[in-house]
């Protein structure tokens, strides 16, 4: 995987624009690292495409959003939902990392999605009966989807 790790760049413009989040200037830059790409005033990319793994008979999901930059650098966030709530946001030129390739990227998305669905099987709170077993069933899911999807590429 060919993970490009922006965190220095990004350090780099909170310390030298203390509001770096009112800070027009730093966003403008962070767009000219990610190749000129467009985004919104909070610096979310305007197109990105969602790829959703849903488990079987229930409303339990996970999506991967995947922005591509002009310069073809790929960012992704993630949003999930299950019986007792959910969460999720969208790709930006402040993510702090950068993929090469969509197969990349989504394999990236994955694991973040799995080791999210790993804290809602462990949850020691007051949780229903089968979140447990369901969110098993979720990681299985998605972890079969990565692999399918591993497998294509090879052709």
């Amino acid at each position: 995987m060919t993970v490009i790790d922006l965190s220095g760049q990004i350090a780099d413009l909170c310390a030298r624009y203390p509001q770096y989040w009112l800070a027009d200037e730093a966003q403008r830059e962070l767009q000219a690292l990610w190749g000129g790409a467009n985004c919104n005033d909070c610096g979310v990319f305007e197109r990105d495409e969602t790829v959703r793994i849903d488990l079987d008979g229930t409303h339990w999901y996970g999506e991967i959003r995947i922005a591509v930059a002009p310069n073809g650098w790929h960012a992704i966030s993630t949003s999930y939902w299950y019986g007792q709530g959910g969460g999720g946001s969208s790709p930006s030129v402040w993510n702090r990392t950068a993929y090469t390739a969509r197969d990349e990227a989504i394999a990236a998305g994955i694991d973040k999605l799995i080791v999210t669905f790993q804290g809602v099987r462990d949850w020691k709170g007051s949780a229903p009966s089968n979140q447990s077993a369901l969110a098993e069933r979720m990681i299985e899911t998605l972890k079969v989807y990565l692999s399918q999807s591993r497998q294509l590429s090879l052709f």
